[in-house]
């Protein structure tokens, strides 16, 4: 009987060590039962703000808080790391390229990811600040014309299809995703 109840402690303590709450690992949700390990990222983008007052709406979009320490946007190579902080379920926040005068729920400013042009542009949310590999792209999107510097790798990550880009104008302010159709549309 000792021959079975000994490994099977030992198996009990490393899941839960390896399980510990403790643990950060990037975009992943944390439970108070431990880390949900099938889920890659809590986070998915459906809005942005384009031009002067550039914004990215990043939504936990799952049931539990989320946390975005270890996690980037980025536009090509222009990356910024996104804060420790927790995002409740359900929930938006903002991550401003500006001041973030104006805009809602902004819980960084002045991100170095660069400026989101209205014309055209892509952005990612990563789990590096130099992406190289397709597992490292969470999501993305690009708007205005193809290709720009993550496509490749977005496309190599099954995120986004070869020629694909989301419509819209030089006068467009704000950029964002229709729920029941999964299609980007733009705002003047």
């Amino acid at each position: 009987m000792k021959k079975t109840i000994a490994p099977l402690f030992f198996i009990v303590m490393i899941l839960i060590t390896a399980c510990s709450p403790a643990q950060k690992t990037p975009g992943v949700i944390t439970t108070p039962d431990g880390v949900i390990p099938e889920v890659v990222s809590a986070f998915d983008i459906q809005e942005l703000g384009v031009g002067e007052k550039g914004w990215v709406a990043l939504t936990n979009f799952t049931g539990q808080p989320g946390n975005l320490a270890g996690l980037y946007l980025c536009q090509g190579q222009a990356c910024a790391a996104l804060p420790d902080e927790s995002v409740p379920a359900g929930e938006t926040v903002r991550i401003s390229s500006g001041s973030g005068a104006g805009v809602d729920n902004v819980i960084a400013k002045n991100a170095a990811f660069g400026e989101l042009r209205s014309a055209d542009g892509e952005i990612a949310l990563t789990t590096s600040e130099n992406p190289q590999q397709p597992e490292q792209i969470l999501f993305y999107m690009q708007w205005g014309s193809t290709p720009h510097e993550l496509t490749g790798l977005a496309i190599d990550a099954g995120l986004w299809l070869e020629g694909g880009y989301a419509p819209t104008s030089e006068k467009a302010t704000r950029l964002f995703r229709v729920k029941e159709t999964g299609l980007w549309l733009f705002e003047e």
